[in-house]
């Protein structure tokens, strides 16, 4: 599931936001999504046959990130929706890799 997810972020990153927000990201956030959907597919290939301490490390880079993305959204609303919905889906991941 990740790397489909990166791989929509690197290779399309107006689609999934279009979806999830209505909206098309601007320059800048388009490159954004574009770095995040490499370092998913990246962290999927290093955790698809690791053991569970790879994916605890992996849960907390989704943590980590998580937390910068609250962070984003209480410091500036224009990414607000952006950051939060972003938020919610590092924490999934988290989950997912903490299970």
């Amino acid at each position: 599931m990740r790397a489909a997810y990166g791989l929509c972020e690197l290779l399309a990153p107006d689609f999934l936001s279009g979806r999830l927000l209505g909206e098309a990201p601007d320059g800048g956030a388009r490159l954004v999504i574009r770095i995040l959907g490499a370092r998913h597919i990246a962290q999927a290939l290093l955790t698809a046959r690791a053991g569970r301490t790879a994916h605890r490390i992996g849960g907390s880079v989704d943590a980590a990130h998580a937390a910068s993305m609250v962070l984003l959204a209480a410091l500036d609303g224009r990414y607000r929706t952006p950051a939060t919905a972003n938020a919610v889906i590092a924490l999934v991941f988290a989950a997912g890799e903490f299970e």
